[in-house]
């Protein structure tokens, strides 16, 4: 007979307090595989696995049998002792359990596991078994036992088992068989949202929204960091970098990893883990390197099993990273185990390992992780040109901010090229500011006279005239900048061959900076500033292209269709030679676009397949399928846009909303052709927001139009108005004309605006002109009347304007002559008018 003194505590189900943050996301996951036999919550500590598994069986019908485990629980009969009286304890008032008093040391295991299971079958009712921190049970004994257990569990048994480790338990066999559930890291991370609940909860205040991101992204979600935090004074509004100020902001946090997380380890553990701490991906061979090792790989696959703060970046390869604080954690105990000269030695031998393996990138990012700004300095300046081939421009602009927040002084090279690129994602008054402070040192040092410089000098110039530009600055300058550029002399240079990516993911060229962000220039203002570049040594760049790609955006805008298509073309022939996507992508675009105004659909779908044909990115095919989906949408196949949208893989939802504006548009467009305006609305404001926050143009009267077309739907004809006067406001300051245009639904509500301002109900809608207005509505009576005309009908109007005779309209459209004059006199009918002269005029207004 087997006695034991068992404490009621190990078997009680904790309770959750009212501070705990529900997880009902959680919660119905697990409520909804119910029926599957074993649930494994697998995480290392502090994740909420015993919160998460007391927040469900507080909600569960069933009785449930709850066993906090120790380390203790080892011996076989103790453990199976205390599984057996959890669960006797709430199936039946008999203290001793028939299997318990007849087991004892001497007893086979498979008749214990067997008679036990013959027993909890007998229960009538449904059971929940919970096991917490299994991962303290090291016994093989006990996990060959387990496992039988759970292989032969009757129908009426579920059984939960929380773990900071992975266990020796047959997994991939029960997965097979569909009866497991598993929960991890990923899942058990908290949201934004649960960590705005938990301050809520505890009555605590946070400065703002970004300050509570800020925790989120040093955290990664991890619950016991965002308690610990708190407890060491909450969130810090000057937390940017969470390696060089973690101990004194967060003490706790820190005290909590290397007290509860890395001293039990061994030694040859510690060490392991404080040198690898420099590294932001770990793998094997780089390991074996830093530590003088051999067995780096099973090193990290024994942390991995252990649920130490590692997570594997590759399922197919043992690479891993540390948690950013258990990362952080380890380098303070770096600095406390070995001198500085020693730390920096580290940096530099691992610096020089991604070196020789081709990596540039990681290399600097590793100099500058070890804080060593001078060689990180240099190392930019000797390879910012393949740091450029290699599409690096955002870490080139992030490694520079970071050397200028540490106070380093950055050659000039490096922050001319920081301005260019500066410039490129639109951050114009940075640009500007920058510019201020390179002529400032100019003053002091005359760098822009030295032959060391001459060649980057000449590049900041051109480059100054760009910012003016595209700040929709005095043109005048810009232009008298590059003019007496031209007449010294530009200084080629290594610069020269710098690919500069001007648009890197837009549908559109006018939402880059280089299109001033939709900001539109008269075309007698830009073109002479225009032909500097496309009449002289610069013709052979590709921002020459880019002007080119712009200006047909304008044009179109400008609805000066035929001049954009002759700037389309040369555009593209500028983005097919430079193998830049960024220009030849958005000229498809819009020249599908073109075709698809123009009821020429079957031609537009095959501009967009070549286009597609062309390009391996996802990215710009994704837009391609975007831009297919918008004419499916003029043509009025609802279902094929839906199919077409949804093939988009690279653009979902919640990527567009926070990345592009071009699929959302569209999709707003399919909401009301769905009849789904109210949802419409909703994602239409938004977009305008973010719009008028990143002061894209464009966008602004696009979806200000969209805005009112949702109104009208909703009958909402005031709020319609209100929305078409806030497009129409800029609009007018830049002339556009086509995004009203395209919007056909818009016209008789730009009746009805035309005929409230004529009243002067608004006085302070008068600054629109209405000559604007009255323009608007014409060219669009003007294009409704031609989108009546067939292609055949568009090609003979064409060659009419252009003077050809009938006999040459014949010969070049393999016609007859008396085919043509039939087709006239249609086209004739159509456009109202009753002589040739007549509609070769209406032709040329086109």
């Amino acid at each position: 007979m087997i006695y034991i003194v068992w404490l009621r505590s190990k078997i009680t189900a904790p309770r959750t307090t009212l501070e705990a943050v529900g997880r009902p996301r959680l919660v119905d996951s697990l409520q909804y595989n119910e029926l599957r036999k074993l649930t494994i919550v697998r995480a290392p500590a502090g994740y909420g696995k015993t919160t998460l598994l007391s927040q469900l069986i507080s909600q569960l019908e069933e009785p449930v049998a709850w066993l906090s485990i120790d380390a203790n629980d080892n011996d076989p009969i103790r453990f199976w002792t205390y599984v057996i009286r959890s669960v006797s304890n709430i199936v039946t008032k008999d203290e001793d359990s028939k299997v318990i008093t007849q087991f004892n040391v001497q007893s086979p295991l498979e008749w214990l596991i067997d008679s036990f299971l013959n027993e909890i079958a007998l229960v009538q009712e449904r059971i929940v078994i919970v096991m917490d921190d299994y991962h303290l049970i090291e016994s093989p004994i006990i996990h060959t036992m387990m496992a039988r257990f759970i292989d032969y569990l009757p129908g009426n048994i579920r059984l939960l088992i929380a773990s900071r480790t992975d266990l020796p338990l047959p997994f991939a066999e029960w997965r097979v068989q569909e009866s497991l559930t598993e929960i991890g890291v990923d899942q058990l991370r908290f949201t934004y949202e649960e960590a705005e609940l938990f301050y809520k909860k505890r009555r605590l205040d946070y400065e703002d929204t970004e300050s509570l991101k800020r925790l989120m992204q040093m955290t990664e979600g991890w619950a016991a960091g965002i308690q610990l935090a708190v407890l060491s004074g909450g969130i810090s509004a000057e937390v940017h970098s969470v390696s060089t100020q973690l101990n004194s902001k967060y003490p706790f946090i820190t005290e909590f990893l290397l007290q509860e997380i890395f001293a039990p380890l061994s030694s040859s553990e510690q060490d392991f883990l404080v040198r690898t701490s420099i590294l932001k991906q770990l793998e094997p061979a780089i390991c074996d390197a830093i530590t003088n090792r051999t067995d780096s790989h099973n090193m990290l696959l024994e942390f991995e099993k252990k649920g130490l703060f590692i997570f594997r970046l590759h399922s197919d390869e043992p690479v891993f990273r540390y948690h950013h604080l258990f990362e952080d954690a380890l380098k303070i105990e770096l600095h406390h185990r070995y001198s500085q000269k020693a730390v920096a030695s580290f940096y530099e031998e691992v610096t020089m390992i991604l070196f020789e393996r081709g990596d540039i990138v990681s290399a600097i990012e590793l100099l500058l992780r070890g804080q060593l700004w001078a060689e990180a300095d240099k190392w930019i300046s000797v390879y910012l040109i393949e740091v450029f081939e290699l599409g690096q421009v955002s870490a080139f602009i992030r490694w520079v901010q970071v050397l200028r927040n540490h106070h380093y002084l950055v050659n000039i090279e490096t922050l001319v090229m920081y301005m260019i690129a500066l410039s490129n994602i639109y951050e114009i008054e940075k640009a500007r500011r920058l510019i201020d402070e390179l002529e400032l040192r100019n003053e002091v040092d005359q760098w822009m006279e030295t032959e060391e410089y001459e060649g980057i000098a000449s590049i900041f110039v051109t480059a100054k005239a760009f910012v003016i530009f595209a700040g929709g600055g005095a043109i005048e300058l810009a232009k008298a900048l590059i003019t007496t550029q031209l007449k010294v002399g530009r200084v080629s240079s290594k610069w020269d061959h710098i690919p500069m990516q001007y648009n890197q993911l837009e549908a559109r060229t006018l939402r880059t900076s280089i299109g001033g962000r939709g900001k539109l220039w008269p075309k007698e203002v830009v073109m002479p500033f225009l032909d500097l570049f496309r009449q002289t040594e610069f013709k052979e760049q590709n921002m020459t292209g880019f002007g080119y790609g712009v200006q047909a955006e304008t044009l179109y805008e400008h609805d000066d269709i035929d001049e954009a298509l002759i700037e389309l073309e040369t555009a593209l022939q500028y983005g097919h030679r430079f193998q830049d996507p960024g220009l030849y992508i958005p000229m498809y675009i819009l020249k599908s676009r073109i075709y698809a105004m123009r009821k020429m659909f079957v031609d537009a779908y095959s501009i967009l397949d070549y286009a597609m044909s062309t390009i391996k990115e996802q990215h710009w095919i994704d837009l391609l399928r975007v831009m297919k989906a918008y004419c499916y949408l003029l043509e009025g196949n609802v279902s094929q846009a839906e199919w077409e949208l949804s093939k988009s893989t690279g653009l979902d939802y919640l990527q567009a909303e926070s990345e592009n504006e071009f699929w959302l548009l569209v999709h707003v467009r399919l909401l009301l052709a769905k009849g789904q305006a109210g949802e419409a609305l909703k994602t239409t404001i938004r977009i305008k927001e973010k719009a008028l926050q990143e002061r894209q143009v464009s966008t602004i009267i696009e979806a200000g139009v969209l805005e009112a077309v949702c109104q009208m739907r909703l009958s909402n004809e005031d709020a319609a108005l209100v929305a078409l006067h806030g497009a129409l406001k800029y609009g007018e300051i830049y002339n556009y004309k086509r995004t009203f245009l395209d919007e056909v639904s818009i016209e008789p509500l730009m009746r009805k605006y035309l005929k409230v301002h004529q009243k002067g109900i608004h006085d302070h809608w008068d600054f629109i002109p209405l000559v604007y207005i009255e323009q608007v509505i014409v060219s669009n009576q003007h294009n409704q009347v031609m989108d009546t005309l067939r292609p055949r009908e568009r090609e003979i109007l064409r060659l009419l304007a252009d003077g050809a005779s009938n006999r040459e309209i014949a010969s070049k459209l393999t016609l007859t002559e008396g085919t043509v004059r039939i087709y006239l006199s249609e086209i004739y009918s159509k456009l109202g008018v009753n002589s040739r002269t007549k509609a070769i005029l209406a032709a040329r207004e086109e």
